[in-house]
């Protein structure tokens, strides 16, 4: 299986069922990589891979911007992970990161997302005590995750419901497996969903 896990920083795709039983050849890409291969020396080891019999684990790191990487690659992957990046797509660019996704992902495979689910996020803050003793590691929470670093700011919103609406807009993807309340790097307000491509 050929995974595109982007911007994926040092985490690592979370593989379910088979996938995690077989051989699997994984590229990272991510814009702040110290140490990294070029685009066209990665899509020659997947071709390589590709055509040899006995497959074994390869993994490889490419510092490349997702739309960049995405509108020139000629691979087609099994499956995409896209993982505490999404809610950093602008809101007029999501539809196009979307098709970009539909482009590079083969048709009846996933593409794994986790994003903030912005609705818990919602009845936090409108449910919060600011005389609580929780109230100081709440608000960086909900600080950290409703608008994140001046940088790097979040640039969209996500819910289950948009979740589905954007993603089954242009009829390319199928949303399935739909967790509202996912835990991940310590913290149960995220979303997770599959998106299967049609």
């Amino acid at each position: 299986m050929i995974i595109l896990n982007i911007a994926a920083g040092k985490i690592k795709p979370i593989l379910e069922d088979d996938a995690s039983k077989q051989s699997n050849l994984l590229v990272n890409l991510d814009t702040s990589y110290y140490s990294y291969m070029d685009p066209d020396i990665i899509e020659e080891a997947i071709s390589a891979w590709n055509h040899h019999t006995s497959k074994v684990d390869f993994e490889y790191y490419c510092k490349e911007d997702a739309f960049t990487f995405m509108e020139r690659t000629n691979v087609v992957f099994d499956r995409i992970c896209v993982y505490r990046f999404l809610e950093h797509v602008p809101m007029d660019r999501v539809l196009y990161f979307i098709y970009l996704l539909s482009t590079v992902l083969k048709s009846g495979e996933v593409v794994d997302i986790i994003v903030p689910n912005y609705y818990m996020l919602a009845v936090m803050l409108y449910n919060e005590n600011v005389r609580s003793p929780d109230f100081e590691a709440n608000n960086i929470l909900l600080t950290t995750e409703i608008l994140n670093e001046p940088g790097c700011p979040h640039a969209s919103i996500w819910t289950p419901d948009r979740a589905r609406h954007f993603m089954e807009m242009e009829g390319r993807f199928k949303v399935e497996n739909i967790e509202p309340e996912y835990n991940f790097d310590g913290r149960d307000i995220y979303l997770r969903f599959q998106a299967r491509r049609k």
